[in-house]
């Protein structure tokens, strides 16, 4: 039967206000420049510094030019690419996956064959290598080959959940471009039904104004895949150099199972010679430990 022990990626509070203030400050920095336009616009126009104008100015040519698709579509996409590459950021450390006091600790436990307390404490803990440790274990009462594939089982199932936890960076990554395309085609569309609606004399300050709102949606594509799609493939990496020190330590850690017990008694072998029992026979009766 599959045992129900899990890993947990951490939820700290702390992690939640970094993604928190990661979705506020831009929202409020994209509203501030409106406000002062609209609310202040009589004390600006006095005591007003030349930069506000050009933030004001900045803010119209790369948001408010891009129409809805950015208002609606890129900038929304955009607070929620940050918002998740700080999540996973926070998530994947190696104090979650790997961590050292754990290793030191059934290093310890090994080392005196306490195995009944090293597989609750593995039980107990919410690390992946933790997990990847109690499925080894528990299935240790069938020989180190079974031993050896449930924890080869854990590490590929732990590494497949981790990857398809990130998998929205590149799913916002791979979409971002392309909503950023059809803004540009639907400003070039603007752009002919303008000079169409003139009689086809083209009047520059529609046409610019639609290719603005083309070129605008280009940019913020291009500004969200760009940083998202380096953010998966750097936490991709993370993840697999992380899951790797995860095996060596597991590896390491029941090394001590594949060699034969020291001050065990000698049994007959099949070819008449003597050999210790493994230490794995140990593990699979939690009920006591080894004299």
């Amino acid at each position: 039967m599959r045992d129900e022990v899990s890993f947990a990626l951490p939820k700290h509070s702390r992690s939640w206000w970094m993604t928190a203030v990661a979705v506020a400050l831009p929202t409020l920095a994209a509203f501030v420049p409106v406000t002062a336009q609209e609310t202040g616009a009589d004390n600006l126009s006095t005591t007003a510094s030349p930069d506000s104008g050009q933030v004001e100015r900045a803010f119209d040519r790369y948001v408010v030019q891009g129409g809805w698709v950015t208002l609606f579509g890129l900038i929304p996409l955009s607070i929620a690419a940050l918002a998740l590459t700080i999540q996973y950021a926070a998530q994947t450390r190696r104090t979650a996956i790997v961590p050292r006091e754990q290793i030191d600790e059934f290093e310890s436990l090994f080392a005196s064959r306490r195995y009944a307390d090293a597989v609750a404490r593995a039980a107990e803990n919410r690390s992946i290598l933790a997990f990847i440790l109690h499925r080894g274990l528990t299935a240790s009462r069938h020989g180190v080959a079974a031993m050896d594939q449930a924890m080869e089982d854990a590490l590929e199932e732990c590494a497949t959940t981790l990857h398809r936890r990130i998998e929205p960076l590149n799913l916002i990554g791979s979409v971002s471009p392309m909503i950023g395309l059809f803004g540009t085609v639907h400003g070039i569309i603007g752009m002919f039904g303008s000079i169409s609606d003139a009689g086809g004399v083209p009047i520059m300050a529609r046409i610019s104004a639609n290719l603005g709102t083309a070129l605008v949606a280009t940019f913020w594509g291009l500004l969200i895949a760009i940083p998202a799609l380096a953010a998966f493939g750097i936490l991709r990496g993370r993840i697999d150099i992380l899951m790797g020190e995860c095996a060596v330590a597991a590896e390491t850690l029941t090394a001590r199972f594949r060699e034969p017990m020291p001050d065990a008694a000698p049994r007959p072998a099949s070819g008449g010679a003597a050999a210790a029992p493994s230490a794995v026979a140990v593990v699979s009766a939690p009920g006591r430990s080894p004299a």
